[in-house]
């Protein structure tokens, strides 16, 4: 155990926080090494992604000394072997690194790197993830060698070693509780950095900020304020950018060429980086910052730190750099929004600042389901941080909700496992639409958060953690039947009522233990019927959800479309009940609806184009959303 009292301290609250208590001492000071190891890789994501971290802790082998494995990808980590799909559509290619965390003990690094890297066990999902980047499809795309990082926690700290061959590059490095202590200061934001300058213009003070100051300084010195002591770059100082670095685009290689051929220019051709920050202090040509967050220049600061970890001579480098002490929140998030607007910025990148999502997270804030934890949305990075009354598993991310989203009311569970990038990418203007009633958001939050609850306190669940959101739209399915149109405002939410009504008290976790049971003898049908080769790959595999929707619903029942078509109506009447219903020229078959689908609708739709979306089952489709053109 930690000898540090601050970091035993820590150990504990973390402990506490996650519910750990029951756990050995030993699972305990492993997970959270490798919680404080990994975070300063991908700031938040283990935070808020529980099954990543046991997946990095615990799904290793034995005798080994292993703390954990993990791997990313263009900086970041790596769930299942899709994530690679995902960002490589987003990034045309990728930088792949595997890092091996282990007490230092016999084995050597390069047994590990044999064990780990190249024999590989079957059953583990890092051996899935290496297995599957190292075939000739992903390769083409490779941006490089792969780089292997061994880790080894001792007593004594250690300089890092380079290592190379024909297949990957990487390091050893040794680490000892000093080093570990000063990650988790770190990562916990506690941080303060000395910028020095040759030249500055000061601001003074302005309204709702402390000062400002724009100061022109040396490349090494900007690069030395965003490393490590291991030369690691200092990833959460770019929290609150509104995206990560972007790879070799054109324009990234076009900085880290001037760079390279053409240095005392690049102040010239680049607009610089900005910079805020709890606390501003000058003297002596030096700025000391606390706390600083790169807001805007996350590309430029990465290609300065790529082109110093290959060598090359920074010295004649300059970089505008523009400090502000930033006094309240709203005015980070006014200077992220001032200085993002290139058009090179990812429009999803801006999604959860959207004024939707603000609405959203304060709907949350007023909700309370009896029976439930409540839930809350944590659109901005560490929002609830200092909150000590929020526990970990009551944070939402914007990750959970798209996820949560698509798998109960977007009909594609088999998908939702997928990246949010590419979910967002997909769903754009299906989800997260101006108009659409929050409940059903709400309601995917509490069911997720909760479910991550009950599984911690139930182990006979651990089978099921790989299978979360196909467990979601079991227990909607089965307490409710299929969802409505998220588009239908009324009905979606009399839906979700009734199905929050349904759940609470002790309803929920009644409702977990049934769909864990429904989804195990769907999954053994599934196995007697295709063979033992296909009890894997089941999350991601389309044909496994139909033949789920066969066995819940008794045929495959037709997706709801969210696709808007047009047509003009050809006949509106009423039925024996005096109901309106009428039909919409369309093919391959004309569209049947009616007014309880369409409580607006009217005798005068006859003859008139209208708007609308498709649901229902398969032979017995209909139209919704009907809107007069």
């Amino acid at each position: 155990m930690f000898e540090n009292p601050i970091l035993k301290a820590w150990l504990n609250e973390y402990s506490k926080e996650n519910e750990l208590e029951g756990n050995s001492s030993l699972d305990n000071e492993r997970k959270y090494i490798d919680y404080i190891y990994f975070s300063q890789i991908q700031p938040d994501r283990l935070d808020r992604d529980f099954d990543l971290l046991n997946q990095i802790c615990d799904e290793v082998p034995e005798g080994m000394g292993l703390i954990g494995i993990a791997i990313t990808m263009n900086g970041q980590l790596l769930s299942t072997r899709t994530d690679i799909d995902d960002i490589l559509q987003k990034d045309g290619q990728g930088r792949f690194e595997v890092f091996i965390l282990a007490y230092k003990k016999k084995i050597s690094a390069d047994e590990l790197i044999s064990e780990v890297y190249h024999k590989r066990q079957d059953g583990y999902n890092y051996s899935e993830i290496i297995g599957y980047f190292q075939t000739q499809r992903i390769v083409a795309r490779w941006e490089g060698l792969p780089s292997i990082n061994i880790i080894f926690v001792a007593e004594e700290k250690a300089e890092a070693q380079s290592i190379k061959s024909k297949e990957y590059t990487g390091s050893i490095q040794q680490i000892n509780e000093e080093k570990l202590y000063a990650i988790a200061q770190a990562n916990r934001k506690e941080y303060q950095a000395a910028l020095e300058y040759q030249d500055s213009i000061e601001f003074g003070k302005l309204k709702d900020a402390g000062q400002v100051y724009v100061v022109l300084c040396s490349a090494d010195s900007l690069v030395r304020i965003i490393t490590n002591d291991d030369g690691l770059i200092r990833a959460n100082i770019f929290d609150d950018n509104v995206r990560d670095y972007q790879g070799e685009t054109d324009v990234n290689q076009e900085m880290e060429a001037t760079l390279s051929a053409n240095p005392v220019n690049f102040v010239l051709f680049n607009n610089g980086i900005t910079i805020v920050c709890d606390k501003l202090v000058s003297k002596n040509r030096e700025l000391i910052i606390k706390n600083p967050q790169i807001v805007n220049g996350c590309q430029t600061c990465n290609s300065l730190y790529k082109v110093k970890r290959k060598g090359n001579d920074l010295s004649q480098v300059q970089v505008i750099v523009k400090v502000i002490e930033a006094t309240k929140p709203e005015v980070t998030q006014g200077i992220v929004k001032g200085t993002n607007r290139q058009n090179i910025v990812y429009e999803e990148a801006f999604e959860t600042i959207r004024r939707y999502h603000k609405e959203l997270e304060d709907f949350f804030n007023i909700m309370q389901t009896e029976g439930f934890c409540k839930v809350y949305y944590e659109r901005r990075s560490k929002q609830y941080a200092r909150d000590n009354t929020v526990k970990p598993y009551q944070k939402i991310s914007f990750r959970v909700l798209i996820q949560s989203m698509v798998a109960m009311y977007m009909n594609h569970v088999e998908i939702s496992h997928r990246h949010e990038s590419k979910l967002i990418s997909d769903y754009k203007d299906k989800l997260f639409v101006e108009g659409q009633s929050y409940f059903p958001y709400y309601v995917a939050a509490l069911l997720a958060s909760n479910l991550e609850y009950i599984m911690k306190q139930d182990h006979s669940l651990n089978d099921m953690r790989p299978y979360k959101m196909h467990l979601l739209f079991l227990i909607q399915e089965m307490s409710m039947g299929p969802a409505p149109d998220i588009d239908d405002k009324e009905r979606i939410e009399e839906y979700c009522k009734k199905l929050l009504k349904l759940l609470g008290g002790s309803g929920y976790k009644q409702a977990v233990l049934r769909a864990a049971d429904r989804f195990r003898q769907i999954m053994n049908q599934w196995v007697a019927a295709r063979g033992s080769d296909y009890r894997y790959a089941i999350k991601d595999n389309p044909e496994f959800k139909d033949f789920m929707l066969k066995k819940m619903r008794g045929s495959i029942v037709a997706e709801v479309n969210s696709n808007v078509y047009t047509g003009r109506v050809m006949t509106v009447t009423t039925d024996k009940h005096g109901n309106l219903f009428g039909f919409i020229a369309h093919k391959p078959e004309n569209v049947y609806f009616n007014e309880l689908d369409n409580p607006d609708m009217d005798i005068s739709y006859e003859g008139k184009k209208v708007s609308f979306r498709l649901t229902g089952k398969a032979g017995k489709i209909r139209g919704i959303n009907v809107r007069i053109l």
